[in-house]
């Protein structure tokens, strides 16, 4: 029987665990580190119910052709990541990538090779790691929501890989979307991933930095006051996104970000919660992305950009301060 697999220790790969463990789902975790203070021993459950995680915390190691790697990690964590992993994955177990921001789907290929079953993941379900003592934490499940998966290629059949390989790759990608409902429901295969990833941008390019930038929780760039700012951002999103393929409609675009916000409204963004405690923000995956992209186009991201150069800013001065205490 196929076993997940979670790399890291963070909030969504502690939430992964959490719903392997209630759903009596084989799992184990590999930290990124030998230091296991961060690694939640505990979680809270939508109903306010606790508790422990008794996967087995390992050493990456091989695995077979019918377990699932999930990786949701940050994009800038990916490639060291993987390159720990290489030695492990000649039995071409699936892959999944599930993070926020673009460019890891870039880096797993030029790692893995362009006809490796690699999977691409996207979640709106939230989670919070939180230190109960010094050494102690535990991961909160804070909002429950999706997840959608599907093919990093597009389905198309070549001399190369031939029909055996496409049918393969359809039966790994079910058998990940089997094992990973029956860890955190709902899970939908998409056949339009990178669409769905596309729409994810657009939504934490304006949450995140706003929320990271005026110390606020989601709710809050609602307001009035940030009008304009959204639909600059908005408005550079669709023009990228075009440029790219995608195409967004710039208005429910606009009321998509809305309608997260206020849906999470309580909750604080990752990128606020990475400047919160001293961590590098994903801001190069994200607005980052979208500044990267229009380059290559030709095109104008100005907003995009003063967004990445004040995360960046303000998370270097926050680091300063720390250091000089």
């Amino acid at each position: 029987m196929a076993q997940l697999h979670i790399v890291g220790c963070g909030a969504i790969g502690s939430l992964l665990a959490a719903g392997a463990e209630k759903h009596n789902v084989n799992y184990s975790r590999y930290p990124r580190s030998a230091v296991s203070a961060g690694i939640p021993g505990s979680a809270v459950w939508l109903d306010g119910k606790t508790f422990s995680l008794n996967g087995s915390i390992l050493p990456p190691q091989s695995l077979s052709a019918n377990d699932v790697l999930i990786i949701p990690l940050k994009v800038y964590q990916l490639e060291e990541a993987l390159t720990q992993w290489l030695p492990f994955l000649n039995q071409k177990p699936v892959v999944v990538l599930l993070h926020n921001g673009m460019g890891g789907q870039e880096i797993a290929q030029s790692l893995l090779g362009d006809n490796y079953p690699l999977l691409l993941a996207t979640t709106s379900h939230g989670a919070l790691k939180k230190r109960t003592s010094r050494n102690v934490s535990q991961v909160i499940f804070t909002g429950s929501g999706s997840i959608t998966i599907g093919s990093s290629q597009p389905e198309s059949i070549d001399i190369v890989t031939g029909l055996d390989n496409l049918e393969n790759s359809k039966n790994k990608l079910i058998a990940a979307c089997d094992l990973l409902t029956r860890v955190l429901p709902p899970v939908t295969i998409s056949n339009d991933i990178l669409y769905a990833l596309w729409s994810k941008l657009a939504v934490n390019a304006v949450i995140n930095p706003l929320t990271a930038l005026n110390d606020v929780p989601n709710r809050d760039i609602c307001d009035e006051c940030y009008s304009e700012l959204r639909h600059q951002i908005c408005q550079e999103f669709v023009d990228v996104a075009a440029s790219c393929g995608q195409r967004f409609d710039l208005r429910a675009i606009k009321n998509t970000v809305l309608e997260v916000a206020t849906a999470t409204g309580n909750n604080f963004s990752s990128m606020h919660q990475d400047i919160k405690y001293k961590r590098q923000t994903e801001i190069d995956a994200i607005n980052g992305y979208i500044v990267t992209m229009a380059n290559k186009k030709g095109i104008s991201a100005s907003t995009n950009a003063l967004l990445v150069q004040r995360v960046k800013a303000l998370s270097a001065n926050t680091r300063l301060i720390t250091s000089q205490r």
